[in-house]
Protein backbone atom coordinates (compact mmCIF):
# COMPACT_ATOMS: atom_id res chain seq x y z
CA UNK A 1 0.00 0.00 0.00
CA UNK A 2 3.01 2.31 1.12
CA UNK A 3 4.50 1.96 -2.58
CA UNK A 4 1.18 2.67 -3.98
CA UNK A 5 0.80 6.24 -2.21
CA UNK A 6 4.22 7.09 -2.72
CA UNK A 7 3.80 7.14 -6.41
CA UNK A 8 0.18 8.47 -6.47
CA UNK A 9 0.81 11.12 -4.57
CA UNK A 10 3.90 12.27 -6.94
CA UNK A 11 1.82 12.16 -9.34
CA UNK A 12 -0.95 14.14 -7.87
CA UNK A 13 1.37 16.61 -6.63
CA UNK A 14 3.09 17.22 -10.49
CA UNK A 15 -0.94 17.89 -11.48
CA UNK A 16 -2.55 20.11 -8.13
CA UNK A 17 0.31 22.96 -8.89
CA UNK A 18 -1.93 22.98 -12.10
CA UNK A 19 -2.89 42.67 -13.03
CA UNK A 20 0.28 44.43 -11.60
CA UNK A 21 1.73 44.13 -7.53
CA UNK A 22 -1.18 44.92 -5.45
CA UNK A 23 0.13 46.48 -2.14
CA UNK A 24 -3.25 45.45 -0.99
CA UNK A 25 -3.22 41.65 -1.45
CA UNK A 26 -2.21 39.33 1.54
CA UNK A 27 -0.23 36.03 1.46
CA UNK A 28 -3.75 34.85 2.09
CA UNK A 29 -5.74 36.44 -0.74
CA UNK A 30 -3.08 35.76 -3.10
CA UNK A 31 -3.17 32.00 -2.41
CA UNK A 32 -7.16 32.16 -2.63
CA UNK A 33 -6.54 33.31 -6.03
CA UNK A 34 -4.06 30.91 -7.06
CA UNK A 35 -5.95 27.95 -5.87
CA UNK A 36 -9.35 29.54 -8.42
CA UNK A 37 -6.81 30.29 -11.08
CA UNK A 38 -5.12 26.77 -11.42
CA UNK A 39 -8.71 25.06 -11.07
CA UNK A 40 -8.97 25.99 -15.14
CA UNK A 41 -5.51 24.90 -15.83
CA UNK A 42 -5.61 21.37 -18.07
CA UNK A 43 -1.79 21.01 -18.89
CA UNK A 44 1.26 21.84 -17.31
CA UNK A 45 5.14 21.99 -18.33
CA UNK A 46 7.81 22.27 -15.66
CA UNK A 47 11.37 21.69 -15.08
CA UNK A 48 12.94 20.66 -12.07
CA UNK A 49 16.56 21.37 -10.61
CA UNK A 50 18.53 19.61 -8.10
CA UNK A 51 21.89 20.27 -6.01
CA UNK A 52 23.43 18.40 -3.58
CA UNK A 53 26.58 19.10 -1.80
CA UNK A 54 27.75 17.51 1.04
CA UNK A 55 31.01 16.18 3.12
CA UNK A 56 30.80 12.82 5.21
CA UNK A 57 34.00 13.41 8.38
CA UNK A 58 34.91 10.41 9.93
CA UNK A 59 37.76 10.94 13.11
CA UNK A 60 39.63 9.15 14.88
CA UNK A 61 42.06 10.89 18.08
CA UNK A 62 44.10 11.88 15.45
CA UNK A 63 42.70 12.15 12.09
CA UNK A 64 39.76 13.42 10.14
CA UNK A 65 38.97 11.77 6.91
CA UNK A 66 36.57 13.66 4.54
CA UNK A 67 34.30 12.47 1.72
CA UNK A 68 33.06 14.65 -0.79
CA UNK A 69 29.47 13.37 -2.15
CA UNK A 70 27.70 15.73 -5.22
CA UNK A 71 24.26 14.64 -6.90
CA UNK A 72 22.62 16.94 -9.30
CA UNK A 73 19.63 16.56 -11.08
CA UNK A 74 18.08 17.81 -14.37
CA UNK A 75 13.83 16.92 -15.13
CA UNK A 76 11.94 18.41 -17.70
CA UNK A 77 8.17 16.91 -16.53
CA UNK A 78 4.75 17.24 -18.27
CA UNK A 79 1.53 16.93 -16.78
CA UNK A 80 -2.30 16.68 -18.61
CA UNK A 81 -5.78 16.54 -16.32
CA UNK A 82 -7.57 14.57 -19.14
CA UNK A 83 -6.35 11.98 -19.04
CA UNK A 84 -4.63 12.27 -15.85
CA UNK A 85 -0.72 11.51 -17.33
CA UNK A 86 2.22 12.65 -16.56
CA UNK A 87 5.89 12.46 -18.13
CA UNK A 88 9.25 12.46 -16.46
CA UNK A 89 12.50 12.80 -18.27
CA UNK A 90 16.32 13.93 -17.30
CA UNK A 91 19.38 12.93 -15.82
CA UNK A 92 21.01 12.62 -12.58
CA UNK A 93 25.07 12.69 -11.66
CA UNK A 94 26.06 11.51 -8.47
CA UNK A 95 29.92 12.44 -7.88
CA UNK A 96 32.30 11.01 -4.87
CA UNK A 97 35.48 9.72 -4.31
CA UNK A 98 36.25 11.57 -7.47
CA UNK A 99 34.20 9.52 -9.72
CA UNK A 100 31.28 10.21 -11.27
CA UNK A 101 28.35 8.40 -13.06
CA UNK A 102 25.39 9.55 -14.79
CA UNK A 103 21.49 7.83 -14.67
CA UNK A 104 19.23 9.14 -16.93
CA UNK A 105 15.41 8.36 -16.30
CA UNK A 106 12.40 8.71 -18.13
CA UNK A 107 8.78 7.59 -16.62
CA UNK A 108 5.16 7.80 -17.69
CA UNK A 109 2.52 7.45 -15.73
CA UNK A 110 -0.40 6.93 -17.24
CA UNK A 111 -4.65 6.51 -16.28
CA UNK A 112 -7.31 5.49 -17.32
CA UNK A 113 -11.31 4.86 -15.93
CA UNK A 114 -9.67 1.23 -14.99
CA UNK A 115 -6.06 1.42 -14.29
CA UNK A 116 -2.78 3.57 -14.14
CA UNK A 117 0.01 2.24 -15.68
CA UNK A 118 3.20 3.89 -14.92
CA UNK A 119 6.83 2.77 -16.64
CA UNK A 120 10.20 3.46 -15.34
CA UNK A 121 13.63 3.35 -18.00
CA UNK A 122 16.95 3.62 -16.17
CA UNK A 123 20.32 3.85 -17.66
CA UNK A 124 23.42 4.21 -15.89
CA UNK A 125 26.80 5.21 -17.44
CA UNK A 126 28.95 2.98 -14.82
CA UNK A 127 26.74 -0.33 -15.50
CA UNK A 128 24.89 0.13 -18.85
CA UNK A 129 26.03 0.11 -22.43
CA UNK A 130 24.57 3.51 -24.19
CA UNK A 131 21.03 2.59 -24.99
CA UNK A 132 20.92 -0.72 -22.88
CA UNK A 133 18.67 0.23 -20.44
CA UNK A 134 16.07 -1.27 -18.19
CA UNK A 135 12.30 -0.85 -18.46
CA UNK A 136 9.77 -1.20 -14.96
CA UNK A 137 6.48 -1.73 -15.41
CA UNK A 138 3.38 -1.73 -13.34
CA UNK A 139 -0.50 -1.78 -13.95
CA UNK A 140 -2.75 -1.53 -10.76
CA UNK A 141 -6.62 -0.85 -10.26
CA UNK A 142 -7.48 2.82 -10.90
CA UNK A 143 -9.83 2.01 -7.51
CA UNK A 144 -6.39 1.13 -5.16
CA UNK A 145 -5.00 4.54 -6.26
CA UNK A 146 -8.41 6.19 -5.67
CA UNK A 147 -7.23 8.93 -7.88
CA UNK A 148 -10.67 10.47 -7.76
CA UNK A 149 -10.68 10.63 -4.38
CA UNK A 150 -6.99 12.25 -4.05
CA UNK A 151 -7.86 14.73 -6.45
CA UNK A 152 -11.19 15.59 -4.52
CA UNK A 153 -8.80 15.66 -1.73
CA UNK A 154 -6.72 18.23 -3.33
CA UNK A 155 -10.20 20.30 -4.48
CA UNK A 156 -10.81 20.51 -0.97
CA UNK A 157 -8.16 22.09 0.68
CA UNK A 158 -8.45 25.74 1.34
CA UNK A 159 -5.46 27.77 0.87
CA UNK A 160 -6.71 30.88 3.29
CA UNK A 161 -6.26 28.19 6.39
CA UNK A 162 -3.02 26.78 5.72
CA UNK A 163 -2.03 28.12 8.73
CA UNK A 164 -3.81 25.13 10.45
CA UNK A 165 -1.70 22.87 8.57
CA UNK A 166 1.53 24.74 10.37
CA UNK A 167 2.33 26.84 6.97
CA UNK A 168 2.73 30.34 7.26
CA UNK A 169 3.52 32.39 4.19
CA UNK A 170 5.04 36.08 4.71
CA UNK A 171 4.33 38.20 1.22
CA UNK A 172 7.02 40.64 0.19
CA UNK A 173 6.22 44.03 0.72
CA UNK A 174 7.43 44.59 -2.82
CA UNK A 175 7.43 43.03 -6.51
CA UNK A 176 9.92 40.12 -7.30
CA UNK A 177 10.97 39.85 -10.53
CA UNK A 178 11.61 36.18 -11.54
CA UNK A 179 13.37 36.05 -15.06
CA UNK A 180 11.15 39.48 -16.26
CA UNK A 181 7.94 38.66 -14.82
CA UNK A 182 6.18 40.55 -11.88
CA UNK A 183 5.85 38.06 -9.22
CA UNK A 184 4.65 38.09 -5.26
CA UNK A 185 7.06 36.35 -3.60
CA UNK A 186 5.69 34.63 -0.63
CA UNK A 187 7.71 32.69 1.70
CA UNK A 188 7.81 30.23 4.41
CA UNK A 189 10.03 28.12 6.49
CA UNK A 190 8.94 24.26 7.60
CA UNK A 191 10.06 21.72 9.76
CA UNK A 192 9.27 18.25 11.18
CA UNK A 193 6.43 19.65 13.15
CA UNK A 194 5.40 21.45 9.75
CA UNK A 195 5.23 17.43 8.49
CA UNK A 196 3.59 15.70 11.11
CA UNK A 197 0.64 18.16 11.21
CA UNK A 198 0.05 17.81 7.12
CA UNK A 199 0.20 14.52 7.54
CA UNK A 200 -2.33 14.43 10.22
CA UNK A 201 -4.73 17.14 8.27
CA UNK A 202 -4.41 15.13 4.83
CA UNK A 203 -5.75 12.05 7.42
CA UNK A 204 -8.42 13.83 8.78
CA UNK A 205 -9.55 15.64 5.15
CA UNK A 206 -9.26 11.65 3.57
CA UNK A 207 -11.23 10.48 6.19
CA UNK A 208 -14.63 12.98 5.11
CA UNK A 209 -13.83 12.34 1.43
CA UNK A 210 -13.82 8.39 2.07
CA UNK A 211 -9.82 7.73 0.62
CA UNK A 212 -7.80 5.77 3.27
CA UNK A 213 -4.35 7.41 3.92
CA UNK A 214 -3.94 5.99 7.59
CA UNK A 215 -0.93 4.37 6.67
CA UNK A 216 0.54 7.68 6.62
CA UNK A 217 0.39 8.38 9.69
CA UNK A 218 1.02 6.37 13.01
CA UNK A 219 3.34 4.38 11.64
CA UNK A 220 6.60 2.84 13.29
CA UNK A 221 8.60 3.57 10.40
CA UNK A 222 7.88 6.87 9.16
CA UNK A 223 8.34 8.31 13.38
CA UNK A 224 11.76 7.22 13.21
CA UNK A 225 12.37 9.05 9.94
CA UNK A 226 10.77 12.46 11.60
CA UNK A 227 12.61 11.56 14.37
CA UNK A 228 15.93 11.14 12.49
CA UNK A 229 15.06 14.29 10.50
CA UNK A 230 14.38 16.61 13.94
CA UNK A 231 15.90 19.77 13.03
CA UNK A 232 15.13 20.06 9.54
CA UNK A 233 14.31 23.43 8.25
CA UNK A 234 13.10 24.01 5.13
CA UNK A 235 12.63 27.62 3.27
CA UNK A 236 10.49 27.91 0.55
CA UNK A 237 10.57 30.81 -1.97
CA UNK A 238 7.24 31.15 -4.02
CA UNK A 239 6.82 33.52 -6.76
CA UNK A 240 3.40 33.99 -8.54
CA UNK A 241 2.97 36.08 -11.66
CA UNK A 242 0.95 39.10 -10.98
CA UNK A 243 -0.87 39.56 -13.56
CA UNK A 244 -2.26 35.78 -13.76
CA UNK A 245 -2.02 34.34 -10.12
CA UNK A 246 -0.26 31.17 -11.18
CA UNK A 247 2.85 30.23 -9.55
CA UNK A 248 5.89 30.66 -12.21
CA UNK A 249 8.97 29.25 -9.65
CA UNK A 250 9.36 27.53 -6.14
CA UNK A 251 13.41 27.61 -4.34
CA UNK A 252 13.51 25.30 -1.42
CA UNK A 253 16.56 25.03 0.47
CA UNK A 254 17.64 23.20 3.49
CA UNK A 255 20.69 24.74 4.25
CA UNK A 256 20.02 25.91 7.72
CA UNK A 257 19.21 22.70 8.82
CA UNK A 258 20.57 21.41 12.14
CA UNK A 259 21.91 17.86 11.71
CA UNK A 260 22.63 16.97 15.06
CA UNK A 261 20.31 13.69 15.31
CA UNK A 262 20.88 12.53 12.29
CA UNK A 263 24.68 12.73 13.12
CA UNK A 264 24.00 11.22 16.61
CA UNK A 265 21.79 8.36 14.90
CA UNK A 266 25.05 7.93 12.32
CA UNK A 267 27.80 8.24 15.14
CA UNK A 268 25.76 5.32 17.03
CA UNK A 269 25.33 3.11 14.06
CA UNK A 270 29.47 3.17 13.39
CA UNK A 271 30.07 2.41 17.04
CA UNK A 272 27.56 -0.62 16.93
CA UNK A 273 29.46 -1.22 13.20
CA UNK A 274 32.84 -1.43 15.11
CA UNK A 275 31.82 -3.30 17.92
CA UNK A 276 34.20 -1.61 20.44
CA UNK A 277 34.32 0.68 23.12
CA UNK A 278 37.60 1.36 22.72
CA UNK A 279 37.08 2.96 19.49
CA UNK A 280 36.68 6.75 19.51
CA UNK A 281 35.85 7.57 15.92
CA UNK A 282 33.48 9.68 14.97
CA UNK A 283 31.57 10.58 12.19
CA UNK A 284 29.37 13.59 10.86
CA UNK A 285 27.98 14.79 7.78
CA UNK A 286 28.08 18.47 6.58
CA UNK A 287 25.83 19.78 4.66
CA UNK A 288 27.38 22.40 1.90
CA UNK A 289 24.38 22.94 -0.25
CA UNK A 290 20.94 21.45 -0.09
CA UNK A 291 18.47 23.21 -2.87
CA UNK A 292 15.72 22.65 -5.36
CA UNK A 293 14.24 25.33 -8.11
CA UNK A 294 11.07 24.68 -10.04
CA UNK A 295 9.59 26.65 -12.65
CA UNK A 296 5.75 26.10 -14.05
CA UNK A 297 4.37 27.13 -17.45
CA UNK A 298 0.56 26.40 -18.19
CA UNK A 299 -1.56 24.77 -21.21
CA UNK A 300 1.09 23.44 -23.51
CA UNK A 301 2.11 20.38 -22.60
CA UNK A 302 2.08 18.16 -25.39
CA UNK A 303 -0.03 14.53 -25.58
CA UNK A 304 1.91 11.84 -23.34
CA UNK A 305 2.36 8.48 -24.87
CA UNK A 306 5.06 5.88 -23.41
CA UNK A 307 7.20 5.14 -25.86
CA UNK A 308 7.04 1.97 -28.08
CA UNK A 309 10.11 0.36 -26.70
CA UNK A 310 8.53 0.19 -23.20
CA UNK A 311 5.31 -1.27 -25.10
CA UNK A 312 8.08 -4.16 -26.51
CA UNK A 313 10.05 -4.58 -23.07
CA UNK A 314 6.83 -5.28 -21.69
CA UNK A 315 5.04 -7.63 -24.65
CA UNK A 316 8.68 -9.50 -24.50
CA UNK A 317 8.16 -9.90 -20.63
CA UNK A 318 12.20 -8.23 -20.63
CA UNK A 319 10.88 -5.43 -18.32
CA UNK A 320 10.95 -5.17 -14.29
CA UNK A 321 8.22 -5.18 -11.60
CA UNK A 322 8.12 -1.47 -10.75
CA UNK A 323 6.33 -2.16 -7.42
CA UNK A 324 9.16 -4.69 -6.20
CA UNK A 325 11.71 -1.83 -6.90
CA UNK A 326 9.65 0.64 -5.15
CA UNK A 327 9.22 -1.34 -2.10
CA UNK A 328 12.91 -2.42 -1.92
CA UNK A 329 13.78 1.28 -2.27
CA UNK A 330 11.92 1.74 1.03
CA UNK A 331 12.81 -0.58 2.82
CA UNK A 332 16.21 0.18 2.27
CA UNK A 333 15.58 3.86 3.04
CA UNK A 334 14.45 2.96 6.47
Amino acid sequence: MKNKWIVGLLALGSVSMLCGFDSAETAESILTQVQENTASVESMTSAFDLNCDIAINISDETTTSSIGISVGADYDIQATLDPLATALTGTMTISTFGNGETIDMQMYMISSDDTVDTYVYTEDSASDEEGAGTWEYSSVSAEDYDIQSLMELSESLDYSQMSEWGIDFTLASEAADYEGTECYLLTTVMDVSTVSTILEKAEELAAESGADVSDLTGDADLDAVLELLDGLQVKIEYYVDTATYLPVAMHIDLNDSDLTALNNYLAAYLADYLASEEDSSTIEIILNDLSMDYTMSYDNAEEITVPQEALDAIAAGEAEDLEETIEEAVADAI
